[in-house]
């Protein structure tokens, strides 16, 4: 692939912090951590920015790039039903991520059509590519799998408990190693063979990957190199770890593999990423959200030790500053949009453990999860110095995040409650689960967003209930919700249920459910698993148990208001704007909405089409 000479000037860079917390960056500010933020900070304006509703990443960062609301965008959280479609379909199909999905057009877009080249780079809802002339890598979220070949695994002679969370005492599963003439082992992941041997002499593990005949030689607590291999005629590319190795009559190894990407298909223009490879590594979307699942959770929260993360998304970090660099220099961009996701991991995982109202709250632990954000902060503040270092003086930069989060602990069924009141009707499918019956069912919820639809006639396929009973039913699932009570206090546990719509209007409306369902802080409709994110079949405690106090999630965002906020926790999202051009405020609050119009006024192009955002002038010289 040819390259031309970076004849370009960089306009501004746009870094996405997804989960990241407004209050967080202020305290770590004030305690020295974060040198480039507080520059940036220093140098520009730090504000409160209101998300869209539902609070969540794909709808987001949507918002963010197209400057339009999600009721314009359509961007529906995860997991969006359509009318037309049977009530349980649209849970399992995953589509909002991408950039088609959007009713609304994108900053990149407008951008190249003034004459400009982005370069989009693991956005979510940036692929497929919609330009001809930019650059675009990756971007689906966490979870979108389009490229992921396997998942990672750890194999080992003894339970890896010691590379668990040990914070939230929650730990990985893991395959069985055995170890054959007392020194050589094998491990099967997918259609790669990796075999081992133990070389007592240096106290280290040979790696063989069996079919490529690729050597290298770990010692405990080392990685390789960024392993290619042919899977069926697939390039794929992962990492290894040695965990652990005790020489001893009986040794004890433990080897982690990473989850495993294809090595190719995920850069525009085609090519590119072989350069990348040959100069930075692979992109290995959501390497710094590593969770291995065991047979009771197969989804959730990291299981894996914090040092363990933190590893994995340094490893990340650098290699944002290895390819921006290649990319700037070697094809060039007027503009970088991109985007890291380690905090929103650490929300789910770990925030609850700071909040003195939890029942488990423990001071040493609180400690020790401070200690964990406050280094994957600094690996931010860190990868954001080494990527705008080389930056024009001119240059606007952009540090945003998509929404922050409040703490939870308690679990809320609201198929219990709607079943109660003769809303939703199940039947045992077994002696422990129940499947929905949709003919006897009057509405049934989403969760990824967190909506409720009513099952109407001439809209949902089968639906039950006449257009003249519509406003009934409305009624009377609002007050249902009302009713929901935690069964420890007696407080209520939804904060508001409203028509979709007294809340807003727009080109998109059609995606949103006929209630909106926020809830109050320490309660959310997610345990962890992806069976509480579906209604159509649950287990029997969801069906008898309204409220539960569980510990899996402790930290949500789709759950709750766009403004709400508790001391330094914040389910807004910050936003700060730094440069020349940029005045020095404090204290102004704007919407997510806003920065898309605001860069098009820097960079004197017309905001993207459907934009329904405005240009804060506020922080302009």
């Amino acid at each position: 692939m040819l390259f031309r000479l970076n004849i370009s000037m960089v306009k501004f860079y746009f870094i996405g912090i997804d989960g990241g917390i407004g209050g967080f960056i202020n305290k770590y500010v004030k305690d020295g951590l974060l040198p480039n933020i507080s520059q940036l900070i220093e140098d520009g304006s730090m504000l409160r920015t209101i998300p869209s509703v539902p609070v969540d990443t794909p709808t987001n960062w949507a918002t963010l790039m197209s400057g339009a609301s999600s009721f314009t965008h359509g961007v529906i959280s995860f997991t969006t039903h359509l009318p037309g479609e049977t009530p349980q379909e649209g849970q399992y199909i995953r589509r909002t991520q991408y950039s088609s999905f959007s009713k609304a057009e994108f900053l990149w877009t407008s951008m190249e059509r003034a004459g400009l080249k982005p370069a989009v780079v693991n956005y979510p809802v940036g692929w497929p590519p919609q330009i001809s002339r930019g650059i675009v890598i990756g971007g689906l979220t966490p979870g979108g799998d389009l490229w992921r070949v396997f998942k990672p695994a750890i194999f080992s002679t003894v339970d890896p408990r010691f590379i668990g969370n040990w914070i939230k005492n929650v730990y990985p599963g893991y395959e069985k190693l055995q170890i054959h003439d007392g020194l050589n082992f094998s491990i099967n992941v997918s259609k790669i063979k990796i075999e081992g041997k133990i070389l007592p002499d240096n106290a280290s593990v040979s790696f063989n990957i069996f079919k490529d005949k690729k050597d290298f030689i770990l010692k405990e607590g080392e990685w390789s190199d960024w392993i290619y291999a042919d899977a069926d005629g697939e390039l794929i590319v992962f990492r290894i770890k040695l965990i652990r190795l005790k020489l001893s009559e009986n040794p004890e190894v433990t080897v982690y593999v990473s989850q495993a990407f294809k090595a190719r298909g995920w850069a525009y223009p085609a090519g590119l990423e072989d350069t990348l490879l040959e100069t930075s590594g692979p992109w290995v979307e959501g390497f710094d959200m590593p969770f291995i699942s065991d047979t009771k959770r197969p989804y959730g929260p990291t299981n894996l030790s914090p040092e363990l993360q933190l590893e994995h998304a340094s490893i990340y970090a650098q290699w944002f500053e290895k390819a921006l660099k290649v990319l700037s220099d070697k094809t060039g961009y007027d503009g970088l949009i991109m985007h890291y996701h380690l905090i929103d991991s650490l929300n789910h995982t770990y925030l609850a453990l700071l909040d003195r109202e939890n029942p488990a709250y423990d001071e040493k632990k609180a400690k020790h999860v401070d200690d964990v954000y406050s280094k994957a902060y600094s690996i931010i503040d860190k990868m954001i110095g080494n990527i705008i270092k080389e930056r024009p003086r001119d240059s606007t930069v952009i540090i945003t995040s998509d929404h922050g989060a409040l703490p939870c602990w308690k679990y809320v069924s609201l198929e219990a409650a709607l079943s109660r009141a003769g809303l939703m009707k199940y039947e045992v499918k077994n002696g422990e689960y129940y499947s929905v019956d949709m003919n006897r069912t009057y509405v049934f919820p989403y969760h990824d967003p967190v909506q409720i639809w009513v099952n109407l006639k001439d809209r949902e396929k089968g639906g039950i209930v006449d257009k003249r009973d519509y406003d009934s039913v409305i009624e009377h699932t609002i007050n249902t919700l009302y009713s929901i009570k935690d069964p420890d206090n007696g407080s209520r546990v939804i904060k508001l249920a409203l028509r979709k719509e007294t809340w807003s209007r727009g080109r998109a409306e059609e995606r949103f459910g006929d209630i909106l369902v926020f809830f109050n802080k320490g309660y959310c409709n997610w345990d962890g698993t992806t069976e509480s994110l579906k209604f159509d079949l649950i287990n029997k405690e969801r069906l008898q148990q309204e409220v539960t106090e569980k510990h899996d999630v402790a930290g949500h965002h789709t759950t709750y208001l766009p403004a709400d906020s508790e001391g330094y926790f914040e389910n807004n999202a910050f936003t700060i704007f730094s440069g020349s051009r940029i005045s020095h405020e404090k204290g102004l609050r704007s919407e997510l909405r806003d920065v898309a119009p605001t860069i098009s006024y820097l960079l004197n192009i017309p905001a993207p089409s459907y934009s329904d955002g405005k240009v804060i002038y506020e922080i302009l010289k």
